[in-house]
């Protein structure tokens, strides 16, 4: 029986035989821009990245069975939220365990074949979040500026499902050019599937598909609060709380909705600290490369924080969040009945 020695590095040889090592060199290795992380980075990401995994699926796992369970929660304006949760759910729940297991063990965790779906998934949930962030400003104006019959009738229960459904079948024809050969999603040199930086067109993906529907909606975004402020701030609010017997009392807008609108804006806030600088940067680096690997590393986990986050800023700002998480937790098939806005 000959005893035959591999390294790490692939190269094979047998004692008995005498002869010097041969190497075998796998391309993905020899690319000098494909370098491995230090153990201590791999180590650092790893752990944060399965923290991330465990955190934010069970605070979007909580959105979700809230949603399904309590009929209080079950509004138009929450089923954009849904919407986020579940996207954020396949990225915590699926995309970062997997994520983690392919970093330690340095090749795709579910194999080659998979990982372009694993590339694509990433993307995707990111424009639910662009859109379902859209559709929530959209939602709060019409709620504000229009009569209550105009908002019940663009926001019904069917029609919120359709236009969750919208956003959906639009991130889906986003990710689309990936397949169709302007870039590509597969195992990247980062160690993730992701999008493929070898191909020429993936920069062109990065800046021209991703990046530009990122500062479209979020100028549109910014642009329906900025709408909302104005509307409120010719309003009368003030007068309207003070003195209950003015004469066309509907005109004004009520301060729980107010509210309301303020915590959505905060989690729009918070989104775009969390990706804008990612997105900005990342896609000036895909061009000319500036941006050292640990600065690249922090902006993805400063983004994949998002994720994490999303849920624990509807239970802080929303109260029927609150009651509902609470309620949960202590197995409570019923919230007690509480008037609330929409």
């Amino acid at each position: 029986m000959v005893l035959v020695i591999c390294s790490l590095e692939l190269r094979c040889w047998s004692p008995l035989v005498g002869n010097p090592p041969v190497t075998t060199i796998n391309p993905a290795l020899s690319d000098p821009e494909n370098k491995d992380l230090p153990v201590y980075g791999v180590a650092i990401i790893s752990t944060v990245t399965g923290i991330f995994g465990v955190v934010g699926t069970i605070g979007n796992g909580l959105v979700i069975l809230a949603f399904c369970t309590y009929k209080q929660v079950r509004t138009s304006a929450h089923t954009f939220i849904l919407s986020i949760s579940i996207s954020d759910i396949l990225m915590t729940g699926f995309q970062y365990p997997t994520a983690m297991a392919s970093m330690i063990i340095g090749a795709p965790s579910l194999g080659h074949a998979m990982c372009p779906v694993l590339g694509s998934l990433f993307f995707f949930s990111i424009y639910v979040s662009f859109l379902s962030m859209v559709l929530i400003a959209f939602n709060r104006c019409i709620h504000i500026t229009k009569s209550t019959d105009t908002y019940r009738e663009l926001f019904s229960p069917l029609r919120s499902f359709l236009w969750v459904l919208l956003s959906w079948v639009v991130s889906g024809l986003l990710v689309a050019p990936g397949f169709l050969g302007y870039g590509e999603f597969g195992w990247s040199k980062y160690q993730v599937c992701s999008i493929v930086p070898e191909n020429p067109y993936s920069a062109y993906y990065i800046s021209h598909v991703s990046g530009i529907s990122y500062w479209l909606v979020f100028c549109l975004v910014a642009g329906i609060y900025f709408r909302i402020y104005l509307y409120v701030k010719d309003s009368v609010v003030t007068m309207a709380a003070a003195n209950q017997n003015l004469a066309n009392p509907g005109q004004y807008v009520s301060r729980r909705v107010i509210q309301r609108t303020k915590h959505m804006f905060i989690i729009f806030c918070v989104f775009t600290v969390c990706s804008a600088p990612s997105v900005l940067l990342y896609s000036i680096n895909v061009h000319k490369r500036f941006l050292p690997d640990a600065a690249i590393v922090a902006l993805t986990t400063l983004y994949r924080l998002n994720h994490v986050l999303n849920p624990f800023l509807y239970a802080w700002k929303l109260r029927v969040f609150r009651r509902a998480f609470k309620a949960l937790i202590r197995c409570k098939r019923q919230l007690p009945f509480q008037p609330t806005g929409i």
